[in-house]
């Protein structure tokens, strides 16, 4: 059945991250017929719809037959557009221990409706893994629509969101082979450097100029050749949140007695408005559902420092796998406050030693990156066939250091077995 309501740049749109590190290229048309169908997704659809796209959202300047006919070739092209993606586990989102790669079609039908005047259009059920209840695996990446919107080339799109995946670490390097592998960019195009940079690295830095994920990179090179490419990035914080603050004083439910009590909730003084949104918003909570949780706040029902504790303490419950659906526990918990009585008496004990931190941030969900050593160590001896490329004659510790470590891992002894751990 065809849906057609007009969906608001305000909207919060969502990707898996492996098909954010696919290889696809993509077109200036279907890239923006890609983002109106993904503009139109529900937070609570099970499976993809037809929408009828109008030809405003798709070309801009149209001049009659010409636009029809850029529209009618793009339907064409972009049914035979084929993504070269890391597959999940069946039956779920998650991602295989040894990755393993197929070509995959994205779309299942596009067409022009002339009497309409726009394109009738629908995913491949065979991606929706890739695109709807993405919080049941937490391994995705939001962006708003407004902000992609802004940018007019497909490469800067593809550039804004291998860059948002890793917005909470405010950098990533990627090797000059990787962007052209993901990009879909041949050998025999832009076969120097100074090329590449001038007419895909330079105009995508340009357009992201005016996001809220500005970029600036450094080039490492080997051999006199770039190799690397290390960007730098931050996101922008609105002026109107930047002020909005929540102090755990301020609410009068915690003294600030018990505030120097624990070093949990000493980080909670720190915690800004702005901060808890994206918090809330990486671990797949709603915006309907983030808005009701700070209406709660301001109305000084508990302390910020309370949400840390919720998130500490589903975190812990997720990993042992007693939570399939962090998010809804999440706020199920804040907004019936059921901890709280519980995150009071945490408050009130008396430090006799030092303590871990009740505050886990957002490690056990999102803001920590870890992979155990052995699944590192299966990847390299199992390469797919772009890892294999990517390696070369590199020994285990040589990959280990290029990929791991200089990228700001550390190796840690947990529970008796090595882990590779990024904060």
């Amino acid at each position: 059945m065809e849906a057609t309501d007009p969906k608001p740049d305000s909207k919060i749109v969502v990707q898996h991250n492996a098909l954010i590190n696919a290889r696809f290229g993509i077109l200036p048309l279907q890239m923006r017929l890609f983002l109106a169908l993904l503009s139109r997704i529900k937070f609570d659809d099970t499976s993809f719809k037809e929408h009828f796209i109008p030809a405003s959202e798709i070309v801009f300047d149209r001049h009659g037959g010409s636009a029809y006919q850029q529209i009618q070739e793009m339907c064409d092209d972009i049914t035979s557009l084929k993504l070269y993606i890391e597959l999940l586990e069946e039956g779920t989102r998650k991602r295989q221990r040894r990755p393993k790669f197929d070509y995959i079609p994205l779309m299942a039908k596009a067409g022009y409706d002339g009497e309409r005047g726009g394109v009738v259009a629908a995913f491949n059920p065979i991606i929706m893994p890739y695109l709807l209840q993405l919080q049941e695996s937490g391994n995705f990446t939001m962006a708003e629509l407004a902000e992609l919107r802004k940018l007019k080339s497909p490469n800067s799109v593809r550039f804004y969101w291998l860059l948002k995946e890793y917005a909470d670490f405010g950098n990533r390097t990627l090797s000059l082979q990787q962007l052209r592998y993901m990009l879909d960019i041949a050998e025999h195009e832009y076969p120097r450097f100074s090329n590449f940079k001038a007419r895909i690295l330079d105009p995508a830095q340009n357009e992201l100029a005016g996001t809220d994920i500005p970029f600036t990179y450094e080039l490492k090179r080997a051999n006199q050749k770039v190799k690397d490419i290390k960007f730098l990035f931050g996101q922008r914080i609105p002026d109107d949140t930047q002020a909005l603050c929540v102090n755990p004083v301020d609410t009068g439910l915690i003294s600030s007695e018990s505030i120097n009590k624990t070093e949990n909730t000493q980080h909670s003084e720190n915690i800004e408005y702005s901060t808890l949104i994206s918090t809330l918003r990486s671990v797949g909570v709603s915006q309907r559902s983030i808005s009701r949780i700070v209406d709660q706040l301001n109305a000084q029902e508990y302390a910020i420092g309370y949400v840390d504790f919720v998130l500490s303490r589903i975190g812990k419950q997720h990993q042992l796998g007693k939570v399939k659906k962090p998010a809804g526990a999440i706020y199920k918990a804040l907004v019936e406050k059921y901890l709280l009585a519980e995150y009071k008496l945490e408050l009130a004990k008396p430090v006799v030693k030092p303590q871990k931190k009740l505050l886990a941030s957002t490690s056990q969900l999102s803001a920590e990156v870890a992979f155990p050593m052995r699944e590192i160590r299966e990847m390299y001896d199992n390469p797919g066939p772009f890892l294999k490329r990517q390696l070369g004659g590199q020994s285990f510790e040589q990959y280990l250091q290029i990929t791991y470590l200089e990228q700001g891992f550390e190796v840690e002894l947990r529970t008796g077995e090595n882990w590779v751990v990024k904060r």
